[in-house]
């Protein structure tokens, strides 16, 4: 008899259920409120299975951060492949960044939890450090061609990034910390303003 085959798909669709179920029970219960067998239920999954791809519960946190940023990583790169003039690119990244309360609320919330995690950990340091390294490559590319354009003001493109950076989180952490009637649209509006008084010729 011979021995069985692994099935690489169906062992890719069983990790992925069990990070995005990760996902879900940070996003309930936070960081320190999640345990591996909360998300083994939630992702009808075996709690060998579970141990097979995440062993310990710091191996499935890490598993959903890479996830969450990746996603979020390939989604900006849309933007800035895009076509358009530069202006017009950042400002879909704009849009993408501040899309709407609901996703907005769910990404940041998450996020500012493994913030915390990343101030006692290296390696969840260096995940968070290398996609806010691609965040400020990305928009220095794109302001560094507005300028070459005569769209922006002549700034240091790496000053600029930095700076898209600090206003688009500042911001987003200010609307988590307001009353939940204020809309995201206006945090959207201020962080536009700024950087339109700061690039804008």
């Amino acid at each position: 008899m011979s021995p069985r085959r692994a099935d690489p798909a169906l062992a890719e669709r069983r990790r992925d259920a069990l990070v995005k179920a990760g996902y879900a029970e940070i996003l309930e219960k936070g960081i320190e409120g999640t345990t591996l067998d909360a998300v083994v239920a939630r992702a009808g999954s075996s709690k060998g299975g579970a141990l097979y791809y995440f062993p310990t519960k710091e191996e499935l946190l890490f598993g959903v951060l890479d996830w969450l940023l990746t996603q979020m990583d390939h989604t900006l790169d849309e933007v800035a492949q895009a076509g358009g003039t530069p202006r017009a690119r950042l400002a879909a990244e704009m849009e993408l960044l501040f899309h709407s309360a609901e996703v907005n609320r769910k990404f940041y919330r998450v996020l500012f939890d493994f913030v915390a995690q990343a101030g006692r950990s290296e390696r969840f340091r260096g995940l968070l450090a290398a996609f806010f390294e691609n965040c400020r490559r990305r928009d220095m590319a794109i302001v560094a061609e507005g300028i070459a354009q005569q769209q922006f003001r002549r700034v240091r493109p790496e000053d600029a990034a930095a700076a898209i950076r600090a206003l688009v989180d500042g911001y987003c952490l200010q609307w988590l910390m307001a009353p939940e009637k204020v809309p995201v649209e206006v945090y959207r509006d201020r962080c536009r303003a700024m950087l339109g008084s700061y690039l804008l010729r």
